[in-house]
């Protein structure tokens, strides 16, 4: 029996599929999980979720969140799932020209600062 991925945006259920592999951005770094994982919930970052169907791979642009899996079930709260074919490489690259210019003189600034650039740097991988 394969997993089943459930992308969950505040619109809607972006995405409802079975997979036999999904990996997902963390916000440490990357995570794989096939059939048998053992429960988990983590925070995601800013990047590229991956999934391998039955009907080949597919990517999306995951914008932070949470991930929970329990059982063969891959829960992904998230604000974004963008499809990664339907994002533009260049225009990702002018987010982060941008990020990497907003002004960081407060520490609210510079965390704000530092979201954008971490946010623009996950779309301009998802989108290559």
């Amino acid at each position: 029996m394969p997993l089943r991925c459930v992308v969950v945006t505040p619109e809607r259920t972006q995405l409802d599929r079975e997979a036999e592999y999904v990996s997902l951005p963390m916000f440490d770094g990357e995570l794989g999980v096939m059939q048998g994982r053992a429960p988990m919930i983590g925070r995601l970052g800013y990047g590229t979720m991956k999934l391998q169907t039955a009907a080949g791979p597919e990517k999306y642009y995951i914008d932070g969140g949470f991930a929970h899996v329990e059982g063969d079930v891959v829960n992904v709260l998230t604000g974004k799932a963008i499809p990664a074919d339907l994002l533009d490489s260049e225009e990702s690259r002018q987010s982060l020209e941008q990020a990497l210019e907003l002004p960081a003189k407060s520490p609210e600034e510079a965390q704000l600062k530092a979201t954008a650039v971490m946010r623009a740097r996950g779309q301009v991988r998802a989108s290559r």
